[in-house]
């Protein structure tokens, strides 16, 4: 079989500790337009075409063929190129991602006029909860899903107002709560770690992430359970860090940004950004 080639240009984190390491891996998960790799220690990466989207977990390759791999594909490493079954991808110029963040320091009611505008805009998925988060109005949720993610979110956005204690032992009921890859529950919780990250509320994304991330490793998927670990350091989708940086910056920019956050996963963005908005009331 011939062998297929496409060029890896753009690297988040994760990707790029996976290069550096040089192990082994094996295709977990396979889609139209990318595939998800776990090497034998565990990291965990995922690459595809420029359309995915920059990310931590993210790498983007030029020349994506429109049928990858299947899953169960063993990989190898020669020197920086990475053949995985007839695919080869070169790797060794690849640029490193890193997210947007606030341009400069945070003026709440920047934020706050940027909340409403945000609040103004159709919204999919948990991000119809935003406009009650801001108390610009009441919205019902749609069934028994979304009433559980709303209670959970809305327990989350009380925690982080107050933080005396620990979480409270019923905000667990929104680790791995949806279906999907990455579960709506822990997409809105890998928002808020963010947004507190972003908006320099560190030492409370310690304590989300200290409380988190010992639950979340047997109550998810492997692959949402890597992209909460990227949210616990700060990392999630290009489209919400420019999102989120649009709020405290330019909220002119916000409709183009959560266009581009409406196209991740079925409702993904939106679920993440909920979480953010919910952090950064607290923020």
């Amino acid at each position: 079989m011939a062998e297929r080639g496409a060029v890896l240009v753009t690297v988040g984190s994760r990707v790029r500790r996976l290069i550096e390491a040089g192990r082994e891996a094996t295709v977990i998960a396979v889609f139209q337009r990318s595939l998800y790799l776990r090497d034998d220690e565990g990291r965990i990466a995922c690459l595809g075409g420029m359309g995915l989207g920059a990310g931590p977990l993210n790498g983007l390759c030029t020349d994506w063929p429109e049928s990858a791999v299947a899953p169960g594909t063993r990989t190898a490493w020669r020197a920086r190129t990475l053949s995985v079954g007839d695919l080869v991808i070169e790797a060794g110029a690849a640029a490193d991602w890193r997210g947007a963040r606030p341009a400069g320091p945070v003026n709440p009611a920047d934020v706050k006029q940027g909340l409403q505008r945000l609040a103004a805009l159709p919204a999919r998925g948990l991000g119809r909860m935003i406009p009650t988060l801001i108390g610009d109005a009441s919205v019902a949720p749609a069934d028994r899903f979304e009433a559980a993610a709303f209670a959970g979110i809305a327990l989350l956005a009380g925690w982080l107002r107050q933080p005396n204690d620990e979480p409270p032992a019923a905000l667990e009921k929104l680790i791995g709560l949806g279906p999907g890859l990455t579960p709506a529950g822990d997409d809105a919780l890998g928002g808020a770690l963010i947004a507190l990250r972003l908006f320099d509320r560190a030492g409370l994304a310690d304590r989300l992430a200290h409380w988190l991330l010992p639950r979340a490793r047997g109550a998810t998927s492997d692959i949402s359970f890597a992209h909460l670990e990227a949210a616990a350091d700060g990392e999630g989708a290009a489209a919400l860090h420019d999102t989120l940086a649009a709020l405290a910056d330019d909220d002119t920019a916000l409709p183009g940004c959560v266009a581009r956050l409406d196209r991740i996963g079925h409702s993904s963005g939106w679920d993440a950004l909920a979480g953010s908005v919910a952090a950064l009331l607290a923020a």
